[in-house]
């Protein structure tokens, strides 16, 4: 096996969200939120709770363990109305491209309502959030509802915030599985391109080194968490990975491609399903989620990026790169065919626990923390997107 590959396989098995290194039972290195009861003004709180009510009232409908006429008293809830329609970023027109991407950078600008004790930017609030307590949503049954909420609090920050109106995108990288640095989205363009890795190697810390992204429309971009930098990224596996034995297939990109997505989607429950999509107990696959974030070793890569560092492994820098938000869209929108198949859509279950895959305790009415970031919800209120509060679907 080539030693590039090995490397590759030892991070997917050692440093993939730091597993080994990681108890649930953990505290929480970062500090909690400073907000009080200061409510979030675009996110309508009561709404969310009365939705929340209704999904839980009607998962134990379908468990039998609510009447018929006891769930319908709680199905007071908003309907969607429309539902909003996410794109593929390479359809989006150029003007729709620069408007997202004016927004995102908008956000650098805007309060955090007092999310993060950290920074009182709107922009480091997402990131702050997602690395608080990371580990209770990621490879656990929680992380594709947690992160689909996420994305959804993304969204509605970019219109309520920064007035974007036009589709919220998501990068397809199944396209590009052959050669993913390739990939138009990484265009230098200086208004529509989300950049490459940059051309000048730079220490973001002690212990974290990269490129700083210093072209595309996020050049010399900075970001707060878990410590003032420049936004780094390091594509250099994405190019000098050899090809897989048999094939003319990039080993990266084979975990990011359609074969990998058609095993993905083949799950059969809902555990299988979040297995297959992270990698876990597949040390000869990172799935489709987690290669996008290890094929960067930079802010998007997380948790992994900072091994070096005092703040792992409890930060998680992941959501300071743009990118993190149309990759997981993406991720989302496969959550979202997979349930598209008959008796899929409820179908929820498998380990809240990190450090062990083999428990069987999660329940759609099991808690999604957000930091502050509007209400917890359950996880039933999260699981279908043309349901309120989240009303969107996919051109997928």
């Amino acid at each position: 096996m080539a030693p590039i590959f090995s490397t590759l396989l030892s991070l997917s098995l050692v440093s993939s969200f730091a597993l080994a290194a990681v108890s649930p039972a953990a505290p929480n290195a970062a500090p909690l939120a400073r907000r009080d009861d200061e409510k979030i003004p675009f996110l309508d709180y009561t709404a969310i709770e009365e939705a929340a009510e209704a999904a839980v009232s009607e998962d134990l409908r379908r468990r039998g363990l609510l009447s018929d006429d006891d769930a319908a008293l709680k199905k007071r809830t908003p309907g969607c109305g429309t539902l909003r329609v996410r794109k593929e970023w390479r359809t989006l027109t150029k003007a729709q491209k620069k408007s997202y991407i004016a927004a995102t950078k908008c956000l650098q600008t805007k309060s955090d309502f007092g999310i993060s004790p950290i920074s009182n930017k709107m922009y480091d609030a997402f990131t702050y959030i997602h690395e608080n307590n990371w580990f209770a949503f990621h490879a656990t049954a929680s992380f594709p509802p947690w992160h689909r909420w996420f994305v959804w609090l993304r969204e509605v920050t970019l219109q309520e915030v920064c007035g974007y109106s036009g589709p919220f995108p998501y990068w397809n990288y199944t396209m590009d599985w052959q050669d993913p640095f390739a990939s138009p989205i990484f265009s230098t363009d200086s208004e529509v391109g989300f950049g490459t890795h940059g051309t000048v190697p730079y220490q973001a810390m002690t212990g974290a080194t990269g490129f700083k992204v210093d072209n595309g429309a996020f050049a010399n971009l900075k970001v707060n968490l878990p410590e003032p930098h420049y936004l780094t990224r390091n594509f250099t596996l994405w190019k000098d990975t050899p090809t897989s034995v048999g094939g003319s297939k990039p080993a990266f990109g084979q975990w990011m491609g359609p074969e990998q997505l058609k095993k993905t989607l083949a799950a059969n429950s809902f555990w299988d399903f979040e297995k297959v999509l992270d990698g876990i107990g597949a040390p000869q696959s990172l799935g489709i989620h987690n290669a996008p974030h290890f094929n960067n070793n930079g802010d998007w890569y997380g948790p992994g990026w900072l091994a070096n560092t005092p703040y792992f492994p409890f930060a998680s820098t992941a959501p300071n790169d743009p990118m993190f938000f149309v990759h997981h869209a993406y991720v989302d929108a496969v959550f979202w065919k997979w349930q598209q198949q008959s008796g899929k859509q409820w179908l929820y279950g498998g380990s809240t626990n990190i450090s062990d895959p083999t428990q069987n305790d999660a329940k759609l009415t099991d808690t999604l923390p957000f930091s502050g970031f509007g209400p917890d919800v359950p996880v039933a209120l999260a699981m279908k997107t043309e349901n309120f509060p989240l009303c969107y679907t996919y051109n997928f």
